[in-house]
This record gives structure tokens, sequence and C-alpha cells, in this order.
């Protein structure tokens, strides 16, 4: 009897090394039985280069997930649609997803839907890969729902790709105060503001779409942040179209001020080059340049640049920009009092850097229609109106190109 109890007790052994060994390897597959059980714990005591698979299906989580410091992560479900996590029942925590400090990471194939808060935050990272998710609320268009979208913040290296993101109350997609960035191939819809960079440095944005937000896609440089004067964007081959929804922003945010109807809007951030894009289809602007100071609040930040300055915007088509301007938030309001209702493919709020020439290109974008609000001469609609400007030649001129190949050499290495 004793060599079938030496089996016996062997096979016992495999059977437990096997049941409580989950995180302790490269690859850990999920099932749909144990994925809401052992999901987080597994990401509590990941090993470095595990791999951590996701089955298909539904599952509804009432807590964050969270993973932090392990480096050379990735975290794979079976495709955006396919492979759901729900939070719509979330009592604790205030991402679905939060990921922080960790060098290479990779999320793919997944949706996080109904967030308590953002759906997937990637914050402090390195290397980071963003590909195949969809980020929604299902309730529609409610000034309840999550800010962000898929949102790193404070990363070096990101790369975000064949994404979706919808029903986000600030933006779907928002990439803040992070350096060397690519975002590409993305559709964007039923937000406040589609898709974001802000208080970015160095970064390529090409091959999006934005459809049904409040406003396209926005570039915004904000005071009083860790990281502030974003700087070297390139914007090129996206598609800004039919961007009219409504703003169900919580009154007080920023983004709360943007007019249904704007394709483009430019704030303060410097070294922008936005070409062969296509803006159609929106009711109040097509592209806005404004300054910070246009916005009227205050900043503390002694370092922060409230100016556009080396804007160039060339090569666009820009069309269907008709009115009446939308007048439903307090931008809409000021600009739609001030030119009598009517939309603009180019509207710039005139304010630029003090002892410097007006360092805005606009051209071969068509035949479009411009204005000048000057308000730097009076920001209330009465002097706006009075001293409106609407020639655009002095703006016919080309700024030269500069870099944003720093994301090359990692890129190639993914």
């Amino acid at each position: 009897m004793k060599p079938l109890i030496n089996t016996l007790l062997f096979l016992a052994l495999i059977i437990m090394f096997t049941q409580c060994k989950p995180a302790d390897v490269a690859g850990v597959s999920f099932t749909k039985e144990n994925i809401n059980a052992e999901f987080q714990k597994a990401l509590i005591t990941a090993k470095e280069g595990d791999t951590f698979t996701l089955p298909e299906g539904t599952f509804e989580f009432k807590r964050s997930i969270s993973l932090n410091d392990t480096p050379n992560i990735s975290i794979i479900g079976k495709g955006k649609g396919k492979t759901i996590l729900s939070f719509k029942n979330q009592v604790e925590g205030a991402e679905g997803m939060l990921i922080k400090n960790v060098e290479g990471i990779t999320l793919e194939g997944f949706t996080i839907s109904d967030s308590k808060g953002d759906a997937i935050k990637v914050q402090d990272c390195t290397n980071v890969i963003m590909r195949d998710l969809e980020t929604t609320w299902t309730n529609g268009k409610l000034s309840t729902n999550g800010a962000y979208g898929l949102y790193p913040v404070s990363s070096t290296n990101v790369l975000m790709e064949d994404c979706e993101a919808s029903f986000a109350m600030d933006a779907g997609i928002y990439v803040g105060q992070s350096n060397n960035v690519v975002v590409r191939n993305n559709y964007v819809h039923n937000n406040v503001a589609g898709l974001e960079i802000e208080n970015t440095i160095e970064g390529e944005v090409y091959g999006n779409v934005a459809k049904n937000n409040t406003g396209g896609m926005l570039i915004f440089d904000m005071p009083d942040l860790p990281q502030v004067n974003g700087d070297r964007i390139k914007f090129y081959d996206n598609l800004m179209e039919n961007n009219n929804g409504e703003n169900f922003a919580p009154k007080g945010m920023v983004v709360s001020t943007i007019p249904p109807g704007s394709g483009m809007v430019i704030m303060s951030h410097s070294n922008i080059e936005a070409y062969n894009n296509t803006i159609r289809g929106h009711k109040t602007l097509g592209i806005a340049v404004n300054s910070w100071l246009f916005t009227g609040q205050p900043y503390k930040d002694q370092n922060f640049d409230p100016f556009a300055t080396n804007i160039n915007v060339h090569d666009n088509v820009i069309e269907g920009t008709v009115g009446p301007a939308d007048a439903t938030t307090d931008y809409g309001k000021l600009i739609h009092a001030a030119l009598d209702g009517k939309a603009y493919d180019f509207i710039i709020d005139g304010i630029f850097k003090p002892g410097e020439d007006p360092s805005y290109c606009f051209k071969n974008n068509g035949d479009v229609s411009f204005v000048n609000l000057n308000a730097g001469l009076g920001p209330d609609p009465a002097s706006i109106r009075k001293n409106l400007n609407h020639d655009m030649s002095v703006f016919n001129c080309e700024l030269p190109n500069f870099d944003t190949s720093d994301h090359d050499a990692w890129l190639a290495a993914e």
C-alpha cells in the first residue's frame, strides 16, 4: 500500500500547488468562475513580468481594481466589448482600475463600464500601452458619470491606440501632465470633451475620430499643476465631426464652459502643429485659440505661461460650421452675444504674449470664416463687438516644424 499512498500524496501536493500559485507564475488565466474573487488578490501578489488573462463575459466588481509598483505587467482581455468589467454597483474606490508607479504596463482588450469615478487611471507610470480598451457609462449623459474614461497622467512613454471612450462627463480620452505620448486610431463619442491633451510635453495625436461630443478635441494648458507649460504636440489625420452634443459637465469645471458645437479648442499651449485634419459639421466653431487670461480665472504659479504661442494650423479641411452658435455655456453665451449668434471656422481671443508678435499661422485651410475677438481691449460682449477684426491675412504665414521623435525608439522596441 505504500506506493499508492506516496502516489496519492504526490497528486495532492500537485493539486495544492496549482490552486495556491496564481500570482507566482508568468501567466495567470482567470476563469468566469474565479475572476471576481481572485483578480485583485493576484494583482496584490504580482511578480515582475506577470501576464494576467481575463476571460470573455461580463463581470461585476464592487471595489476598484488596483496595481502598484510591480514592473512589466500585462492585463489582457478577449477584446473590448467581449471582456467587460462592470462597476455599476461600486461601493468602494474612486476609479474602476487604478495603475500607479509601474514601469512597463500593458492594458489590452477589455471594457470598463459605469465606474464611480475615472474608468482607467494610469498614474506615475513609464512605458505604458493602452490598446483595444473601451470605457463607457451605460446610463447616458449624466453629470454624475466619471470625469475621465482613459486617463494616463504624470506618465512617460505612453501609447494609446484602437480604443473607444464614451459618456465621460469631462473627457473620454485625457492625457495629462505626461511626456512623450502617442494617441492614435481611437474613437471618442458622446463625451463632453472627446479627446484632450493637457499640460503634456512631446506628443503625436493622429488617426482619431471624435463624433457627437460637446467639443471634439482639446489641447489645454492649465495653471497650478505639478507640470505646466505643455509643449510640442502634433495633431494630424484626425476627424472631428458633428460634435454638437449637450454639455453635461457639472458647473464650475473648465470643461463646462465649452459650447456645444466646438470642433477643436486650443488654450495656453505652445508649439502646436495641426494639419491634415477634417473638422466639419459644428454649430459654434471649427477651431478656437485662446489664452488662459480669456477665462478670467486667477492663477498662482509664476512659472505658468498663460499665452498660446507658435500655433501652426495648416492644410486642414474645415467645413459646415453653421450657426446659430450655441449659448448654453458661459463661453457660448459670450461669443453668441459678441458675434450675434454667428458661427465661425476660426475664433481667436486676440490676447497675445506682451512684447512678441502673434505667433499664429493659419494657412491652406480653404475658404474659411475668421474672427479675432480682440478681447484684450475689453472682454465684455459690447467691447468685443466694437473691436472685432476679420482680417486673417496677418496670419497667413509659416512656422518651422518641430521634432516629436523621442518616442520612436521606445515604440520600435514594443
